[in-house]
């Protein structure tokens, strides 16, 4: 009779052991810990989105593309600022408004990507350049859009998110050394620095390459010189190859703005 009873216990305390096994491996498992060993050495830094960058550097205006100038424009990921397995990251939208969305480590619909609001983002290396990608998920449509970014710097430069995309026009476009005449007829010798600083030029010394996050007023791109101050000027251009050419501008009453014919200033960039 002990025997059975013995045997009957060591029978329940297995099947409760059984039980016990399944409950635990029916437990979903916690991945954000490997997300962020898989991700964070490689998302950290300001990110500017590419289509739009390199668009606009091929066309040489940003007047060109401002239909492009939609959804995240640039975000910043601080992995310093991890809390547990999210980061808060600023995010400009559409070249005009400014506003932040919580990157998750957690998986996406898939293990290569994780949750950044709403959509989920992923990543590419190619040649030891890394590229983001955003994926926006259309419940609706069930379809899914994708939207690539480059980085502009490792660690966000100023409060100012739009300063990572006006660094990388001027990289791409406009930065360099200049030579050319005014409309005087006087010889030029220009730097036009990547972060938007001249030298050479009396009275000129920032400025700022117009980026538009609606349909453009003017059917021409503008620079602005010494933006946000007394001595502010906004000038029409235009970059054929290698020749940029300034025109005054003249404002209306409807805040657009009126080219000139002669040009202010015609200036050519020396070859690399």
């Amino acid at each position: 009779m002990k025997k059975i009873i013995v045997c009957a216990a060591l029978l329940l305390f297995f099947a409760s052991c059984n039980n016990d096994d399944q409950k635990s491996s029916d437990k979903p498992l916690d991945q954000s810990q490997d997300m962020i060993q898989q991700f964070k050495p490689v998302i950290n830094g300001v990110w500017v989105k590419k289509n739009y960058i390199k668009k606009l550097i091929k066309e040489k205006s940003a007047v060109e593309v401002a239909d492009r100038a939609e959804g995240i424009m640039v975000f910043a990921i601080d992995t310093d600022k991890l809390k547990a397995d999210s980061i808060t990251v600023p995010v400009s939208y559409s070249n005009k408004k400014n506003g932040v969305v919580s990157l998750k480590f957690h998986p996406g619909r898939n293990s290569t990507t994780i949750m950044l609001g709403s959509d989920e983002l992923s990543y590419t290396i190619k040649n030891q350049d890394t590229t983001l990608i955003i994926y926006h998920y259309d419940e609706a449509k069930r379809e899914t859009a994708t939207d690539k970014y480059i980085k502009a710097f490792n660690k966000q430069q100023t409060d100012d998110l739009s300063y990572a995309m006006t660094y990388l026009i001027n990289r791409g476009l406009l930065a360099g050394n200049y030579q050319g005449v005014d409309d005087a007829g006087k010889k030029l010798n220009i730097m036009l620095s990547e972060d938007g600083k001249i030298k050479g030029y009396p009275g000129l010394s920032s400025y700022y390459l117009q980026n538009y996050p609606d349909a453009p007023l003017n059917k021409f791109d503008v620079i602005t010189f010494n933006k946000g101050t007394p001595k502010e000027q906004k000038l029409a251009f235009e970059m054929k190859k290698r020749t940029l050419t300034l025109y005054p501008t003249t404002a209306n009453a409807d805040s657009t703005l009126v080219m000139t014919d002669k040009p202010y200033m015609t200036l050519t960039k020396d070859r690399k």
